[in-house]
């Protein structure tokens, strides 16, 4: 008979290995007769095996499979001798798991919610560590024979390698200036991001966000991306200077004057930083700021706020007026005052800027986009995720085929403020660039939208 599976343990499941699928989920728990952290380690042995990485796949076990075997669940359950139990990281994972569950029965607030904390934040240490100490055995073992190095070679990547840093996106060359001087030269923002090593959210974030294909692309076209741990002499000078207060900081920074225009900092288990918040952060960002005008010169005494302080809405408007300022930049390579301030009287400013009513489009144009065919939604096209100005999120897909002008026609269409007249201009890549002049002549193939986020914005 089948182990009864309630929602809880589905619900703590997918929270742990990030599927979608509670009907996986469901088979998982089912299998390990109901034991989370068995349930748990199949998951990734099976994504390890080769199974499919695809959070929304479908049920890996075919509807006519047998039962559960009751010998084997145990096995599966008291099996203490295998590898996977030995992966540092694998502790984590059961640590973790440990903590939701003083969460759920607990309510957070016993010895035992600390206890556990405490036993994650180990773990987590304990993960980093190990990979520190296996890329050192790595390196010191040249006189290994072939036979063994075949071996390392074919091993499945494990736990530790699910939170290992982002290497292949990382800047290392030169610290902290070196990766500054590197975006300045290419024109590009400098993304920081600071890790503490006994804070589990910090490896979560080398998980799920800066693995993300969609991260990924960001970054590597509109940011150089520098990582560093708060405990080397690089991490505590940049900590002191930038006056970090929690982990993972997440920081962008002006590589041409080396002020901090935006930061994110401190997440939770429960309030995580996902790829789709950082996303829309760093689409927001570049489609705001430009190289093509000067930096923020030194700000004025006043009355002082620093970033640290501001909403985040407030942060994405210092770091708008900081491009839209046409003063020079000073030169502050060696300058402590290397964080941007904001006065308040600037929050009037903000809002005429923010508040001017948009001019509406021409009658022309508005009326050849309302009554331009869009056509049926292709099986197969260019699927495009487009970010309305009200932070809706909608996902179409067009014939590779088509103009430019079709989106703009669907848009128009779609909204409501737009139907009405309402101006808006289509930001596509980065830096960001208006589609405007691509409108008429141009097909979504060979302005190469197809897998991409646009994002709209009211005209100003």
């Amino acid at each position: 008979m089948s182990t009864i599976v309630d929602d809880e343990l589905v619900s703590q499941f997918l929270a742990f290995t990030g599927s979608a699928d509670p009907s996986s989920a469901t088979s998982y728990l089912e299998m390990s007769g109901g034991n989370l952290e068995t349930a748990v380690s199949l998951f990734l042995e099976h994504q390890q095996g080769g199974g499919s990485g695809n959070e929304t796949a479908a049920n890996p076990f075919a509807e006519d499979i047998r039962a559960p075997d009751e010998t084997r669940t145990m096995r599966l359950m008291d099996d203490n001798t295998s590898l996977l139990h030995q992966d540092p990281t694998f502790q984590l994972m059961s640590a973790m798991m440990e903590e939701q569950f003083a969460q759920t029965a607990f309510g957070g607030s016993s010895s035992r919610m600390t206890d556990v904390r405490a036993a994650v934040n180990a773990a987590a240490a304990a993960a980093a560590y190990a990979r520190d100490e296996e890329k050192e055995d790595m390196d010191t073992d040249d006189d290994d024979d072939d036979d063994e190095i075949q071996i390392i070679q074919h091993n499945p990547p494990n736990l530790t390698d699910m939170f290992a840093p982002p290497d292949h996106l990382l800047h290392k060359a030169g610290g902290f200036q070196g990766a500054r001087t590197m975006a300045k030269d290419s024109k590009r923002w400098l993304l920081v991001n600071i890790q503490k090593d006994d804070e589990f959210a910090c490896h979560a974030l080398n998980r799920d966000v800066w693995r993300d294909e969609l991260v990924e692309n960001l970054i590597r076209e509109g940011f150089i991306f520098w990582q560093q741990r708060d405990i080397t002499p690089e991490g505590q000078t940049y900590v002191e200077r930038y006056k970090v207060t929690d982990y993972p900081h997440v920081a962008i920074i002006d590589p041409r004057t080396g002020r901090l225009v935006w930061k994110k900092e401190g997440w939770t288990m429960e309030q995580p930083m996902t790829a789709d918040y950082f996303a829309e952060r760093a689409m927001d960002f570049c489609s705001r700021n430009s190289f093509d005008r000067p930096p923020q010169a030194a700000r004025p005494a006043g009355v002082k706020r620093p970033v640290q302080d501001m909403s985040e809405d407030e942060q994405l408007q210092a770091a708008m007026r900081a491009s839209l300022q046409d003063s020079r930049a000073e030169n502050d390579d060696d300058d402590d005052s290397s964080v941007l301030y904001v006065n308040d009287d600037d929050e009037e400013d903000d809002d005429k800027l923010m508040g001017s009513k948009p001019v509406a489009q021409e009658p022309s144009i508005h009326n050849e986009l309302l009554n331009m065919p869009v056509g049926e939604e292709p099986a197969d096209g260019a699927r495009i995720q487009i970010r309305m100005p009200d932070g809706k999120r909608v996902i179409r897909k067009f014939a590779a085929g088509d103009r430019v002008k079709v989106l703009y026609a669907f848009i128009a269409q779609t909204n409501e403020e737009a139907r009405g007249g309402k101006e808006f201009v289509v930001m596509a890549g980065f830096p960001p660039e208006d589609l405007a002049d691509k409108m008429e002549r141009e097909t979504i193939e060979a302005c190469q939208l197809a897998g991409q986020a646009v994002t709209v914005r009211w005209k100003t």
